[in-house]
């Protein structure tokens, strides 16, 4: 398996989509950095007004870093197997002493943990850039580590179901499923947002709203995970700051979410082994 991780690190340095990423990363950075600084420099003086604005700013930055890295996924893992057996360069690697769910797993870890990396730049640079032009929320260590690895955690669980297309269809087939179902898993969530809100007004009318963000977060668990993250991330004396953002997590995902996150990882990549190993190349 170790072989197969360091071929998957070479393959991703010499991708050409990873430095074009790395340019779009640094334009998002700038943008907003530059975007936060105005607004920062125009509302310092509302003293009452700058947690919460602080608090909008660092989850609409936190929310399109997120695209960004699923983007990134998406390309680098949505043909991380079947690109292999289309071109044939799988031959090489299953002639070496090497089983085909050590493919898959190697695959995993290693895109996974570059991916990680940039994960983790990424979320510590919008919350550096939000603290240094003048954010007023106090976020301590434990906070700031479980919602990094909350946000670390939306992008594996999205590597693994593209390998599972991977490893059952073509390269564009994957790339369509996966980035399909982290559409729908983000308009679910986006529905349930709308319906908790809806709800808390005082109209019971909001049921299905609701149940549609249930069952897209069943599908797929990123966007339950991203609503995790924000209310880890910006919840405080039992007072979460975002509960009335369609951003936040009004609707805060519960524990049984993130065990069935975890089992649906571990699901995906179980049935992306097993569909490799029977596979015809």
């Amino acid at each position: 398996m170790i072989p197969v991780i360091k071929c998957t690190f070479k393959e991703m340095f010499h991708k050409k989509a990873l430095f074009f990423m790395l340019i779009l990363t640094a334009c998002y950075l700038l943008l907003y950095g530059l975007g936060i600084k105005e607004v920062y420099k125009s509302v310092s003086r509302i003293n009452f007004a700058l947690v919460t604005i602080s608090s909008e700013f660092i989850t609409i930055g936190l929310y399109f870093a997120s695209l960004i890295v699923a983007f990134l996924v998406v390309i680098s893992s949505a043909g991380a197997l079947s690109g292999d057996v289309e071109s044939g360069a799988i031959q090489a690697v299953l002639v070496k002493p090497i089983k085909r769910y050590e493919v898959v797993l190697g695959k995993f870890f290693g895109i996974g943990f570059m991916v990680s990396l940039y994960s983790l730049f990424l979320f510590f640079s919008i919350i550096f850039l939000n603290k240094a032009f003048g954010a007023k929320v106090a976020l301590n260590f434990n906070q700031l580590l479980s919602a990094a690895l909350l946000f670390v955690w939306m992008q594996l669980v999205l590597i693994s179901v593209c390998l599972w297309g991977s490893a059952r269809m073509s390269t564009l087939g994957a790339g369509i499923l996966a980035a399909m179902l982290f559409g729908f898993a983000l308009i679910g969530g986006w529905l349930e947002q709308i319906g908790h809100l809806i709800s808390v007004s005082g109209n019971d009318s909001a049921a299905g709203l609701i149940n549609a963000g249930i069952i897209a977060s069943l599908l797929m668990p990123t966007d339950a995970l991203y609503r995790k993250m924000t209310s880890v991330l910006f919840s405080s004396g039992g007072i979460n700051l975002m509960s009335n953002s369609i951003l936040g997590a009004g609707a805060e995902p519960s524990l049984y979410m993130l065990l069935y996150a975890a089992a649906y990882t571990v699901f995906m990549i179980y049935s992306a082994a097993r569909s490799f190993s029977s596979r015809d190349i």
